[in-house]
């Protein structure tokens, strides 16, 4: 049923629904059975079929029913987006979920039908296809469970809190591998790059990865409310000579994710019931960038302290730099934004961007070797992450040790902190020649 659109803040702290998890409790799979049951006599009575659906095809359907059953419960108890979720309709980013676009829209209208669910008009939305929110310009619906819905599934013993417990993430369609091309701006917005689905060995090698790692996690307990799950992502597929070398950074797919939470939330973590230690490479991706030219960052100062500039104005640019894989024009956006609401005013006031730049390349003349789309973000994203994949896996199956990854940080155990310093400075230098900076963030 189509209500009023609500207040578009809120609509806007809505999550995108996953459409990847399935009953693994008899309560849910009652439940399930019973949602099932209601939809399919509603069709009878309001869209009868003309053909009954093969069995095939009623699989789906009935998976189809637990997957959105399950996200809309989840998303009900997300207070600050007042239960509202929301999911593209595209056929290519569905294609991996239990849902297709043909039983979105039949359930959609079936179950709003049976008062089960509300949903606004087409509004803006954000897009995380990344495991981060980028703002983007795209426009969807948001959905929301009604109190009969959650009061139909409170019946059998399920809430909003415990969904975790009672549906698990399938492997099968969790999506492990997403391989997207370069990210457009429309109306002065980022939108996320189009998927691809490329085929052949490689594409099957990042599979079995990601289905390592995840299998690593799974040996070992934590402090979140399912055990973790991640994704690798590959960026720039449009790129003249893609190879699954560009981006392929790690993103959490997994309910609680600890990518998200603020760094004082992060170190209340427990792995094994131990308390645990966040480990950062210093400036990752600038070192990354001289071991590339043959030379060494020197650590010797803090590379973000330059001249007489706050250190946050100089790690802006420098990020802003590689992002572009050029100078900057202008002063970043969200930087705009941050430092006008620290200081009550823009930076401009304070310093001259030409200076600052200037200041910059001074001590850092490599980045003048930065060239948009071809040595830029999305290559020193890939070759961190594959520090990262190796220490991960060798953590994992020499030593017994798991380890979540935040980019260019692992939160392991107190205990593992000095041998995980170790292994991660021994992939960046087997890949690099030298070892960075490694502190505990």
């Amino acid at each position: 049923m189509k209500i009023k659109t609500p207040d578009r803040d809120v609509l806007n702290k809505a999550k995108m629904a996953n459409f990847n998890r399935a009953a693994k409790t008899a309560p849910a799979k009652n439940w399930v059975d019973w949602l099932v049951r209601q939809t399919l006599a509603y069709e009878a009575a309001h869209d009868p079929r003309k053909r009954v659906r093969q069995r095939k095809a009623h699989d789906g359907f009935e998976a189809a029913i637990g997957a959105l059953g399950a996200d809309l419960l989840r998303a009900y108890g997300h207070e600050e987006a007042e239960g509202f979720m929301y999911r593209p309709m595209h056929r290519e980013e569905l294609a991996d979920t239990f849902v297709t676009s043909d039983s979105f829209d039949k359930l959609i209208k079936f179950w709003g039908g049976l008062g089960w669910l509300e949903m606004t008009g087409h509004i803006n939305s954000t897009d995380d296809w990344e495991g981060q929110d980028i703002p983007g310009y795209s426009k969807v619906r948001r959905y929301r469970a009604t109190a009969s819905f959650v009061a139909s599934a409170q019946e059998f013993q399920l809430t909003p809190d415990t969904m975790t417990d009672n549906f698990e993430i399938s492997h099968k369609h969790a999506d492990l591998v997403q391989v997207r091309k370069t990210s457009r701006r429309a109306y002065g917005q980022k939108t996320s790059g189009q998927r691809v689905r490329p085929k052949g060995p490689k594409v099957a090698d990042q599979k079995r990865l990601m289905q390592r790692l995840n299998q690593g996690l799974l040996a070992h307990t934590y402090s979140l409310k399912e055990p973790p799950m991640m994704r690798r992502l590959f960026n720039c597929a449009d790129r003249a000579g893609f190879d699954f070398n560009l981006g392929g950074r790690f993103y959490c797919i997994s309910s609680d994710n600890w990518m998200d939470m603020p760094k004082p939330e992060r170190k209340k973590i427990m792995i094994d019931g131990e308390t645990t230690s966040e480990i950062d490479v210093s400036a990752s991706h600038l070192f990354i960038l001289y071991a590339l030219h043959g030379e060494h960052l020197d650590y010797g100062s803090d590379p973000y302290r330059v001249a007489d500039y706050p250190r946050e104005v100089i790690k802006q640019i420098v990020v802003s730099m590689i992002g572009a894989g050029k100078v900057p024009e202008r002063w970043p956006k969200d930087f705009n934004a941050a430092y006008k609401e620290e200081h009550g005013h823009l930076p401009n006031d304070d310093y001259k961007l030409k200076d600052v730049v200037t200041a910059i390349l001074r001590k850092h003349p490599i980045l003048k070797k930065l060239k948009k789309d071809k040595l830029d973000w999305a290559n020193l994203q890939f070759e961190e992450s594959e520090c990262f994949l190796s220490t991960m896996l060798e953590l994992h199956e020499l030593y017994d040790v798991t380890s979540l990854p935040i980019h260019d940080s692992l939160i392991v155990r107190q205990s593992d902190k000095t041998m995980a310093e170790r292994v991660l400075g021994q992939a960046y230098k087997f890949r690099f020649g030298h070892v960075p900076k490694i502190k505990t963030a």
